[in-house]
């Protein structure tokens, strides 16, 4: 317990500091995120025999990563299908190809590279007031996130009953979901007078509210997903990178969920 405290902490106060510091750290930070999640996604479906080819996940995210920080973020998709296609050219030319490892690496793309990918968009995006947005979009999506899995966790240890997914999860119950999402849907009021308190409140209270709520469920079913891609895989946590909880996909699993889902609300206010 005392490693998993020290860890997390280090953890949080070297988030905090990246993000914080600049916009140039903010986007290595997420960058380094993206670059640890994919390989250990690759490590996880090479569990399942499906051979990723991670230099092409990687070469997307620091090609879109550049282009992000340059407001270039248009050709990111354009870039995405280039570098795709020539993986298809060079892996059809190759004397080893299997269709699979092709869909594989393209699915390692598509999850986690562009949720992570949209995450450093929104960390250099502004408003058409020039107010930075990535303190709304991360605030209402990451704090009811958390309280939601927190409160979910002990809803389900003293009310739980009823399974929510037992062949994915065993220890989620629908009572501490409930829990969950009540609480992290109340935590939306507090978001809103954070947000107030530092003269970011550009959302209406109702607005935060339901991005509370949107957050705590897109939050748990990102949960779910890395869940069910551990289960298949047959492996306790993605890596051991953060002592006492595991790997940078077991510590980001909901937000990768959560963040873009706000950041689609707000985007009819901001």
């Amino acid at each position: 317990m005392r490693t998993r405290i020290i860890s997390a902490l280090v953890f949080i106060a070297l988030t905090l500091f990246m993000i914080c510091f600049s916009p140039e750290t903010r986007i290595l930070f997420f960058v380094a995120c993206c670059i640890c999640s994919c390989h250990e996604m690759k490590n996880a479906l090479d569990k399942l025999e499906l051979k990723v080819q991670i230099w092409a996940v990687h070469l997307a995210c620091v090609c879109a990563a550049i282009l992000i920080y340059f407001n270039l973020s248009i050709y990111v998709f354009p870039v995405y299908i280039i570098i795709l296609l020539a993986l298809f050219a060079i892996l059809v030319l190759g004397q080893k190809f299997k269709v699979r490892d092709l869909f594989a690496t393209f699915g390692v793309c598509a999850y986690p590279l562009s949720p992570l990918m949209l995450v450093v968009y929104i960390s250099t995006a502004t408003t058409s007031a020039g107010v930075d947005k990535w303190p709304i979009v991360f605030l209402s999506a990451i704090l009811p996130s958390i309280i939601s899995d927190t409160f979910a966790l002990f809803g389900g240890r003293l009310f739980g009953k009823t399974k929510l997914a037992p062949h994915i999860s065993p220890n989620k119950t629908v009572e501490g979901l409930i829990c969950g999402l009540v609480t992290g849907t109340l935590s939306g009021f507090g978001v809103y007078y954070i947000l107030k308190a530092f003269s970011l409140a550009l959302i209406p209270l109702w607005a935060v509210v339901l991005a509370a709520l949107i957050s705590s469920v897109a939050g748990a079913i990102g949960d779910l997903a890395a869940s069910c891609i551990k289960r298949e895989a047959g492996i306790k946590d993605y890596s051991n990178l953060i002592p006492g909880h595991g790997g940078m996909m077991d510590r980001i699993d909901s937000e990768l969920f959560s963040i873009p889902a706000v950041y689609i609300l707000y985007a009819l206010f901001i």
